[in-house]
C-alpha cells in the first residue's frame, strides 16, 4: 500500500521508519526544511524493538506527500489536527483513508471540517486510542522505539451508509491495533489524559521552577493515584452514555504491555522507570491532554447534565495556573447536538 505520514516528530518518524522497514511505500511530511533535507539525503536508523537503516522520502509539501497515498496517517500533536485537516481538504482524492494516531477526538474534528466531502469522496476516517510505539527521534539520524503497545483500539467514523471498515492490509501491517466499535470507544479509552494531567498538576511547582524529576517514579503519590482513579471513574461514566466498552486505566496499561500489576501505584513507576517530567507548563501534558482530551469529556458531560467535579477541577485549575483558557482552545462540541454526536458512532445515546 502507499502511505503518507503527516508529522515528522517522534511518532511520525517511528511510524514512517516501521513502514519503510517493512517495504511499504511511504512518504513523510514535516514542516522542518532541514529535517526533510537531512532524512531524504541520509535516511534514518531505527533502533530498539525494530532495527535497520532505511531510505525515506521526506517533503515539506503536503500535496507532494498525499497525492498518491491510499492511507494518510496523521501523527501530529492534537492541536495540529485542525490546521492539518484544513490543509488536506482540497488535496483529498476519492477512496483515501485518514488515520489519526492517536485520536484525541480527531475523527470528530475531521467530520466538522470535511463535512460532505467524507461521503462524496468516499473518505474513510479512523483514529486510534493511543500510539502503538513509545519512541524518540534524536534529529541526528536515528529514531528509537523502546516499547510497543499492543491491544491499541482503532475505529472508523460512521457515515450515512454505515461504519466503513479499514483495509485488511492496513490491519495486517499494524497487528498492534484491535478494531473497536466506534470513535467514542477510541477517544474515551485514551489513557494519557487521565494519567498525565493529575500528575502534572500535583507537581506544578516543580514544573514551574523547571526542576528536573522523573515523572512517574518521583511524581506519583498515593493521593495522586486516588485522584487519577476518580477522573478515570468519570471518564467511564461518560463512556456509558454511548454504550461503549471501556476499561479502567490499570487494565488498559496491563493490556498494552502484557503485564499483571494489581494497582496503579505499583504499575506506573514500574512500567515507566525513566522519563523526565515537564520543565514548563507549555508542555503537551497541559496543551494537548487537557484541551483535546479532558475538555471533550467535560463538554459531553454538560450536555448530558452529569457532574464530573474531578475532571472539571483539573481543567479549571490548570487553566488558571497557565493563564490559558483550555476550554476555548480545545475540542469544540458547542454546536453539536447529541443526535449528531451519536451519528458519528452509529449509536443511540443512552441519556
Amino acid at each position: 500500500m502507499k502511505y503518507a505520514v503527516i508529522g515528522g516528530g517522534n511518532t511520525g518518524q517511528a511510524i514512517a521508519s516501521y513502514l519503510a522497514l517493512n517495504e511499504e511505500k511511504v512518504k513523510l511530511y514535516t514542516r522542518d526544511t532541514k529535517r526533510a533535507e537531512r532524512i531524504s539525503k541520509n535516511g534514518l536508523e531505527i533502533k530498539g524493538v525494530y532495527s535497520g537503516c532505511i531510505n525515506l522520502e521526506v517533503h515539506t509539501s503536503m500535496g507532494e506527500v498525499v497525492q498518491d497515498a491510499e492511507i494518510i496517517i496523521i501523527s501530529t500533536t492534537a492541536d495540529g489536527h485542525k490546521p492539518i485537516i484544513k490543509e488536506l481538504k482540497p488535496l483529498l482524492k476519492n477512496d483515501q483513508t485518514i488515520v489519526f494516531i492517536p485520536g484525541y477526538w480527531g475523527a470528530i474534528e475531521c467530520k466538522q471540517i470535511l463535512g460532505e466531502d467524507i461521503e462524496t469522496k468516499n473518505i474513510t476516517i479512523a483514529e486510534t486510542s493511543a500510539q502503538p510505539f513509545i519512541s524518540n527521534a534524536d534529529d541526528e539520524g536515528s529514531v528509537s522505539v523502546s516499547k510497543i503497545k499492543n491491544n491499541v483500539l482503532v475505529s472508523t467514523l460512521a457515515t450515512s451508509k454505515g461504519q466503513p471498515s479499514l483495509s485488511p492490509e492496513f490491519l495486517e501491517r499494524f497487528p498492534h491495533l484491535v478494531p473497536s466499535k466506534n470513535v467514542f470507544e477510541t477517544s474515551l479509552n485514551n489513557s494519557n489524559v487521565v494519567v498525565h494531567v493529575p500528575i502534572s498538576l500535583f507537581n506544578a511547582s516543580r514544573i514551574d521552577n523547571s526542576q528536573e524529576f522523573q515523572f512517574y517514579p518521583e511524581g506519583v503519590s498515593p493521593l495522586t493515584i486516588r485522584y487519577i482513579e476518580k477522573v478515570d471513574d468519570e471518564r467511564r461514566k461518560i463512556a456509558d452514555l454511548f454504550h461503549v466498552e471501556t476499561k479502567d486505566i490499570l487494565t488498559i496499561l496491563n493490556d498494552f504491555y502484557g503485564t499483571s500489576y494489581s494497582n496503579l501505584y505499583e504499575a506506573l513507576p514500574s512500567l515507566f522507570p525513566e522519563g523526565a517530567g515537564p520543565t514548563t507548563l507549555n508542555h503537551r501534558y497541559f496543551t494537548e491532554d487537557i484541551p483535546f482530551g479532558l475538555v471533550a469529556i467535560s463538554e459531553i458531560a454538560k450536555k448530558a447534565g452529569i457532574k464530573i467535579p474531578y475532571t472539571d477541577s483539573l481543567i479549571d485549575t490548570t487553566s488558571l495556573l497557565s493563564t490559558v483558557d483550555y476550554r476555548k482552545e480545545g475540542v469544540n462540541l458547542e454546536n453539536i447536538t447529541f443526535e449528531e454526536l451519536t451519528s458519528y458512532g452509529g449509536l443511540t445515546l443512552n441519556v
